[in-house]
């Protein structure tokens, strides 16, 4: 059988079976299994089984539960709502301080691995004080969901280790790009909020509330311990003392131990934390072996050559592809999980961007920041489905599209800054490896 055959089989199938409604996760592995059947087969279903192992118990997995344990207990224990608190009395009396105290909180949230929880918890606790303090909707709501997807590129985000483990790059490597671009988001999200503040200040009042030097003290114990956590998680890998998998573990141990300080260790906490971890890594799991499943029967039977081919035989410009794939991930981020996604295209796109000469790490950061602009796109933008699950009753699907222009713009001059200076994503990988 033909590689050309094989991959209309292949992609064919797959999208016949996603547009029946049938999981990502049966889709991909249905496909594959049979495929590889009739390609190589009844011995290769030997190597199905042998590859699934290898990959369940793969070492560079254990980072997922154990950043999702660091971020779940903080957030079920409550935690991150004591940070916000105490974030918010220092920047009390500055204009659209609780907006910028969200984007904070967030931020200090994705890097402990949470991309759900920021815009969870900040939708519960940030949008109803903000809304009762007199902020505008568009402010309010767009700030939480901006700073929430922060999860998606700020480290240890989970995407990246998922899409490191399909693409085998380096997770470090991907960590440190992300790095750069994720906290340039946070910083133009407040300058963004800070600029609205000077042109409408109706839309951002002041808060009233009098705050004294030390009521803002006091509340330096419910900051300084889960940051200490993240400085203690990301400066052990970014100064090589740890891999990511003992920094995690050393996150999910530091996240119990800072709870059962602060008296927040209840069995209810765990058993949320738990569950949620449980979930969230099945998850993961259930659509990382698959996709595996497809990429080692895809180059077995020649995907690389043919790909090769395909590109030496295009007179366009490297540049006008790589524009090309970026459309295609926004288009199918508007419609699909980021997962889903990533288990599909980094496979294929990947090998293509590196075969153009384009840096892995670099393409693999617009990648992301593609899904993170995803997320908050309509129809099926995940982060408005969130939102839309925690604001308040009075707040409608309308006002939660309406706030999102804005930041969405913002997300794209990044990506496309990115684009335009690979150095953004690539110096700090460089610079550290």
């Amino acid at each position: 059988m033909s590689i050309g055959l094989i991959t209309i089989l292949l992609f064919g199938g797959l999208l016949t079976l996603l547009l029946l409604g049938i999981p990502v996760t049966f889709s991909l592995g249905s496909i594959t299994v049979v495929l590889t059947y009739l390609v190589e087969g009844p011995d290769s279903l030997y190597t199905v089984a042998t590859t699934t192992y290898q990959q369940i118990t793969s070492p560079t997995l254990m980072t997922i539960p154990l950043f999702l344990i660091m971020g779940n207990f903080l957030v079920k224990s409550g935690i991150s709502e004591l940070m916000y608190n105490g974030l918010s009395y220092w920047l009390s009396g500055l204009r659209g301080g609780l907006a910028i105290v969200s984007i904070g909180v967030c931020v200090s949230l994705a890097m402990c691995g949470g991309f759900g929880p920021g815009i969870l918890t900040m939708g519960l606790v940030a949008v109803p004080a903000m809304l009762k303090h007199g902020y505008s909707k568009n402010i309010a709501l767009g700030s939480v969901m901006a700073g929430g997807v922060l999860g998606e590129i700020i480290p240890p985000a989970i995407i990246m280790i998922i899409f490191a483990f399909i693409a085998r790059i380096s997770i470090g490597k991907l960590f440190f790009g992300g790095f750069i671009p994720g906290l340039l988001l946070a910083c133009l999200y407040i300058i963004f909020i800070v600029i609205t503040g000077i042109i409408n200040p109706l839309a951002l009042p002041k808060t009233t509330v009098d705050v004294s030097w030390s009521m803002r003290f006091r509340v330096l114990k419910e900051i300084t311990l889960p940051a200490l956590l993240v400085l203690l998680v990301l400066g052990s890998i970014f100064k090589g003392i740890a891999t990511p998998t003992e920094a995690a573990a050393v996150g999910a141990l530091g996240s119990i131990i800072i709870c059962a300080i602060y008296g927040k260790l209840s069995k209810e906490v765990i058993k949320e934390s738990c569950l949620e971890t449980l979930k969230i890594t099945g998850m993961a799991l259930w659509i990382l072996i698959p996709a595996t499943l497809l990429g080692v029967f895809y180059v077995s039977v020649g995907a690389q050559d043919m790909i090769m081919e395909l590109i030496d035989s295009l007179s366009v410009n490297r540049y006008v592809i790589l524009f090309c794939m970026q459309i295609i991930l926004l288009i199918f981020g508007m419609f699909m999980d980021d997962y889903a996604v990533v288990t599909i295209c980094a496979p294929i796109m990947l090998p293509i961007a590196t075969l153009l000469g384009f840096d892995p790490i670099w393409f693999s950061i617009l990648f992301i920041l593609n899904m993170q602009m995803a997320y908050m796109t309509p129809p099926f933008g995940w982060a408005l489905i969130m939102m839309k699950a925690v604001a308040p009753p009075d707040v409608t699907t309308r006002d939660i599209w309406k706030s999102i222009p804005p930041f969405v713009l913002i997300q794209f001059f990044v990506l496309l800054l990115v684009m335009i200076f690979p150095a953004l994503a690539t110096w700090l990988p460089n610079r550290m490896f």
